[in-house]
């Protein structure tokens, strides 16, 4: 499997995860010039499933597993800086007020090579500084 379907399958599993959970997938794949968003959504929350105001910009990281490595170690401080970036320039975008609370999310999905299933972690508000 190369690079580009491993993302696409951890990202896609992700998703699953977060529907799942409560998540309404807002966007996938936002790409500006210099980077991209892999998924943005919102959680339902109480009896009447309303929203919840936040938006939560989530990062995927997939890896066939190894010993001693997880996927999330992957979004480094210049991998979470540029998510800031990205994060304000698709909220100014998609006309979203200044003080809107958003966060950012990791998901790591590690893949055993010989059974090929697949370990969704989730880490919630991963990156500081939002």
């Amino acid at each position: 499997m190369n690079t580009k379907k491993l993302g696409n399958f951890g990202e896609d599993l992700a998703c699953e995860y977060l529907v799942e959970k409560g998540y309404k997938i807002l966007g996938r794949n936002y790409a500006v010039g210099y980077g991209e968003l892999d998924i943005i959504c919102r959680k339902r929350w109480g009896v009447r499933n309303i929203f919840r105001r936040s938006i939560h910009f989530v990062e995927v990281k997939t890896i066939i597993a190894s010993d001693g490595f997880s996927p999330e170690d992957r979004v480094d401080y210049a991998k979470q800086r540029k998510l800031r970036n990205l994060c304000q320039i698709w909220l100014n975008k998609n006309h979203f007020p200044q003080d809107i609370p958003y966060q950012i999310d990791v998901i790591g999905v590690s893949i055993e090579s010989a059974t090929h299933k697949a370990n969704v972690h989730y880490f919630p508000n991963a990156v500081e500084g939002v």
